[in-house]
């Protein structure tokens, strides 16, 4: 018999695996930032604007039908628009998997562009509640005690941002995409339009894993909440400031700015210009509307800058993940 009793009573419960204590660090970290009412609001916002978008899928779809309400109402049009509108429909119906996954490509790259600067901003207001906090409180440390390692940490962390993405980005944009062609006339429009769809999630993915690892590495500078959040928001507003000052002065600048460089990996991945290429030989009365494009937005939408964009980015992650290393850890 012990000279001491230690009470000790081997443990007869459920064992939790690894991935449990990720996914209560990720839960936690995302419930947290949805108890900010803005960042309610703005998902909301988002998730508006998916309905808008199913909206607009909608309308496309009822062109095909010959007693729409669309297709009455476009009768009231002036004559220059009842041509391209006429055009348009004949080419729906002639050439529908060319017509389709054009004019949703040409949608979705819009409507993701559109997201972008909405997660971005939504990001900013969640940020102290990735690392910040935990660095002004030093849980770090009771997370180490806890049988937690740094990789598990940084994890849960990166899920929780990534959800919040999820939330304002990916599901807006899928929802849309599903429920669009769903409502659509023909069922094969879903068929069709599988190429804006992959459009959409290689944009959209990478964008969200870049995005996530920028976010936790400027809340990881300091553990003052004020700081990082302006942090955030100089860097994304300077570089939209920086971007078309340095169109005409140093070009490399612009990849200064990550949301410039996010915009040019969408205009690499959609390849706007062709798109728009292929309905201006099939619709020719979208010629003189196209005439009106700058030269130099012409330039931009058909030869993005890709390489420096990416380049910028591997940096910028690259500086994150330093920043996160050097600073995430047991005193």
């Amino acid at each position: 018999m012990p000279l001491h009793d230690t009470s000790y009573q081997h443990w007869d419960g459920v064992h939790l695996g690894l991935w449990r204590r990720r996914w209560a660090i990720a839960w936690n970290g995302l419930t947290a930032a949805l108890q900010n009412k803005w960042i309610r609001h703005l998902t909301v916002l988002c998730w508006c604007g998916g309905l808008a978008m199913i909206a607009l899928l909608f309308f496309v779809g009822q062109l095909l039908v010959a007693d729409s309400i669309i297709v009455q109402w476009v009768g009231n049009l002036n004559p220059e628009l009842q041509g391209f509108v006429r055009m348009f429909i004949a080419w729906l119906e002639q050439h529908p998997e060319v017509s389709v996954r054009t004019t949703q490509d040409v949608l979705f790259y819009f409507f993701g562009v559109f997201l972008m600067p909405l997660s971005i901003f939504v990001l900013g207001m969640a940020l102290p509640q990735f690392i910040t906090r935990d660095l002004a409180s030093n849980a770090i440390i009771i997370y180490s005690s806890k049988a937690v390692s740094r990789g598990d940490y940084l994890l849960g962390k990166f899920a929780a941002a990534f959800g919040l993405l999820v939330l304002t980005w990916l599901g807006p944009v899928c929802t849309a995409w599903f429920v669009g062609n769903l409502l659509a006339p023909d069922w094969r429009f879903f068929w069709h339009a599988r190429v804006p769809l992959c459009h959409a999630l290689i944009y959209g993915l990478s964008s969200m894993c870049i995005l996530s690892a920028l976010v936790l590495g400027v809340s990881a500078i300091s553990s003052k909440e004020k700081s990082t959040i302006s942090l955030w928001y100089t860097w994304w507003i300077l570089g939209g400031v920086v971007v078309p000052i340095a169109a005409h002065t140093q070009p490399w600048l612009r990849h200064l700015s990550f949301n410039f460089n996010l915009d040019q990996i969408a205009l690499a991945v959609f390849r706007l210009g062709d798109d728009l290429k292929i309905a201006q030989d099939n619709v020719p009365i979208l010629g003189p509307m196209l005439s009106n494009i700058r030269p130099d937005t012409m330039t931009a939408l058909t030869s993005p800058a890709i390489g420096g964009a990416l380049v910028g980015l591997l940096l910028m992650t690259g500086l994150a993940a330093v920043v996160v290393c050097k600073r995430v850890k047991p005193e």
